[in-house]
């Protein structure tokens, strides 16, 4: 896997020693590898290698507060 694309605030599956989880990057770890932040309970590791990454789920941007996507129609407009 290419672990160029992974960034903080991504979502990865990890599979450390054969126990499987899910974990949020926090960022780079010095040495190599990601900190992270697992999603499941009672995982204790923050930290795993690249070579542990099953899967990577990019984050996708945050939407603004009060603008529709573009294309949605907004209640106003749909008056009768």
């Amino acid at each position: 896997m290419r672990t160029r694309s992974i960034q903080p605030g991504d979502l990865i599956l990890v599979n450390k020693r054969g126990r499987i989880f899910h974990a949020t990057v926090r960022g780079v770890a010095a040495g190599g590898g990601f900190e992270v932040a697992p999603i499941e309970r009672g995982i204790t590791w923050r930290h795993v290698k690249a070579s542990e990454i099953s899967e990577h789920w990019a984050r996708t941007g945050v939407r603004r507060e009060g603008r529709p996507p573009a294309g949605q129609l907004g209640f106003d407009e749909l008056g009768a």
